[in-house]
């Protein structure tokens, strides 16, 4: 099949395939041949199975068609227009894999994709009738309130996850449907089930659907008006699905009686080298006959025969046959479409042409928007859906009953501390675990988070649902949240029933823990961006939290000369040196070792006449304390951007989605 002429005349007609068409489609990867010379069509109110062994090319065909794999030659078109960005917001695909969050309910997650995902100028009450409305015709009005659930988790079935996934797609009302193999791992009346559903669906609302399926009973298979078959990367066979046994017959490959036809379609094309030439020459001098032109002889090779191979698409067809249908369009039209529209341009009614604004083509049927919901509704609604997800991971009730515990076990152990010499080591020691424990807890949860999620957010980011800046500030925002709850309430209790210094050293330390916590949940996001693997992602988390407790200033006060510069690579180091300097410096005085015959005080001003008081100055350079309180914590907005930096850098450009 020939391209369209860009260059016909004004007054000249051609012809648009209506529907989605492919032709001659050609995809290599990594040196690998993935398809050769693919064609076929695609039509409004029609199922178009595409059927075939495994590695035949199917999958690797719906990601052509959806625009996530580029094609070397060949082209795409929707109702005649080549598939570019814009219009690749009109094809939805479903993936074979059902991934959601578990612990939503069906409705949380369809009311986000809803909310997300359809217009900004659409009213949100009626973007929730619109999911409704599809959530009754998929049949999924009834578990509304029912989680989604997973291995471990209870939620919805098989089926009900199926019809879940397809909604999420189909609420943007696209005009094309693909799906990858939706019936996978179904029983056979949820199968049957879940395709009659999308039959009906499509014939109602007239979509163009594509969809791959494995090995379907006899039942479902002929529930597809038209059928692709894929052998090796080729295609095999297009047409009606009726005629497919026929066909085979034709090629001297008949079937017996009482045989399922998929069955049989998928044992010939597995038979061997031998078979699959045979079929492939076949369909290729089919072809040869209608085409009605010089072709390669049928003693060619199998690559020979498939370099030029193309579907036959010429003829105006009868759209009851499941066959392709065309529609007319103006020269000028076409001409027209192949540059950027202007609003003065518009095609005059014509006799046996169709009439259209391309300025209503441009701004209403493909809109140029890159995303159909503002930065400030995407971020909204990603805070609270990350919100909902993460507070039963950050606040689930092991995790306030380890913060009782080691609240009432700190509290007992260093219990009124009395303010002497002898208890400074104990003082620093509380000062340092609280330092510890509330900025490594944060980074271990932060570590498992995106492991956690990164399956739903690749397939969202593939799908071009939102913009990755909002939800990586959706995610900061709402973690460090829900992490700042716990050490208020640790350290309302410890501080006072340690004793530590009075009012004013209370705040300024719970808001140096409250920075210091978000410096660890921001080391732990970039660690796990870094990873995307759980295990690894703790294992180098172990690594990194050991080489910052060392280097923190409670172990190590003596380091030598020329490795004592790595300190400062610690952000410990500067928390619980601010820490340090608020109990010394705000609290009340350190009373002077008693003097004994085995025992005396390190600090000379402790000797000066009848002085029993330690001067904080003195405290602070005996702790080479050097810097003023700002000089300690302001670093840790450093450590905070960094990461922060780090970790967007990494997901947008390291970890994009496949």
């Amino acid at each position: 099949m020939t391209d369209v002429d860009s260059n016909l005349d004004p007054g000249e007609t051609a012809k648009a395939p209506e529907g989605l068409v492919f032709r001659n489609v050609i995809v290599h990867a990594n040196g690998t041949s993935l398809l050769n010379s693919v064609c076929g069509a695609a039509l409004p109110g029609h199922l178009l199975a595409v059927m075939g062994p495994s590695g035949s090319g199917k999958t690797s065909l719906l990601n052509t068609l959806s625009g996530r794999l580029s094609i070397d030659s060949g082209e795409v078109t929707l109702n005649g227009i080549p598939v570019d960005r814009r219009i690749k917001r009109k094809i939805c695909y479903v993936l074979q894999n059902d991934i959601f969050f578990s612990n939503l309910t069906l409705k949380e997650t369809l009311s986000f994709t809803a909310i997300l995902r359809l217009p900004e100028e659409m009213p949100q009450e009626d973007k929730l009738d619109k999911m409704m409305t599809l959530a009754k015709e998929l049949g999924l009005q009834r578990c509304m309130d029912t989680t989604m659930g997973d291995t471990f988790c209870p939620g919805l079935s098989g089926g009900e996850k199926k019809r879940a996934n397809i909604a999420c797609e189909l609420i943007t009302d696209p005009d094309v449907i693909l799906l990858d193999e939706p019936t996978s791992g179904l029983d056979y009346g949820t199968a049957f089930s879940l395709i009659q559903t999308l039959k009906t669906y499509t014939e109602h609302h007239q979509k163009t659907v594509v969809t791959t399926i494995h090995q379907p009973s006899s039942q479902i298979f002929f529930q597809f008006d038209t059928l692709l078959l894929m052998c090796a990367g080729h295609s095999v066979y297009y047409g009606n699905t009726r005629d497919v046994v026929d066909y085979f017959a034709s090629i001297e490959l008949p079937m017996t009686s009482h045989y399922n036809p998929a069955d049989f379609i998928l044992e010939k094309l597995k038979s061997g080298p031998e078979i699959q030439e045979k079929i492939i020459k076949a369909s290729y001098e089919k072809r040869k006959v209608l085409k009605n032109t010089d072709m390669l002889t049928h003693d060619n090779s199998l690559e020979e025969i498939h370099k030029d191979f193309s579907a036959v698409m010429g003829e105006e067809r009868d759209l009851d046959q499941g066959k392709w249908k065309w529609r007319e369009i103006p020269g000028k039209v076409l001409n027209k479409l192949k540059r950027k529209p202007k609003p003065s341009d518009t095609v005059e009614e014509d006799t046996g042409s169709i009439h259209m604004s391309l300025l209503d083509l441009e701004n209403t049927t493909f809109s140029r928007r890159k995303w159909p919901t503002k930065f400030i509704t995407q971020y909204k609604q990603l805070t609270l859906r990350t919100f909902r997800q993460s507070k039963i991971r950050i606040m689930n009730k092991f995790k306030l009953i380890e913060t009782v515990f080691l609240t009432v076990l700190l509290s007992l152990i260093w219990f009124q501390l009395p303010r002497i010499e002898e208890t400074l080591r104990d003082r620093m020691g509380v000062l340092f675990y609280i330092s510890m424990h509330w900025g490594f807890t944060p980074l271990f949860d932060a570590v498992i988070s995106f492991p956690m999620e990164k399956l739903v957010i690749n397939k969202e980011r593939a799908a071009g649902w939102y913009r990755l800046s909002a939800y990586y500030l959706a995610k900061i925002t709402t973690e460090i949240t829900l992490i700042i709850v716990q050490p208020i309430f640790f350290l309302t209790i410890v501080y006072w029933s340690v004793g530590l210094s009075g009012p004013g050293p209370f705040f300024a330390t719970m808001g140096t823990i409250f920075v210091h916590s978000f410096v660890g949940q921001t080391m732990g996001l970039f660690l796990g961006i870094l990873c995307m693997d759980m295990r690894r992602g703790i294992s180098i988390a172990t690594v990194v939290i050991m080489f910052i407790m060392l280097l923190g200033g409670f172990y190590t006060r003596n380091m030598p000369v020329w490795i004592s510069w790595i300190k400062y690579f610690s952000f410990l180091h500067y928390t619980f040196h601010a820490l340090l300097y608020l109990e010394f410096s705000g609290g009340s005085p350190i009373q002077c070792a008693a003097e004994t015959g085995t025992t005396s005080s390190n600090f000379p001003s402790c000797f000066e006449g009848n002085n029993t008081r330690i001067p904080a100055q003195d405290l602070l350079q005996f702790y080479r304390i050097d810097l003023s309180y700002w000089g300690y914590f302001m670093p840790l907005f450093v450590f905070i951007s960094l990461f922060l930096l780090l970790g967007y850098v990494q997901l947008r450009f390291f970890q994009k989605s496949k």
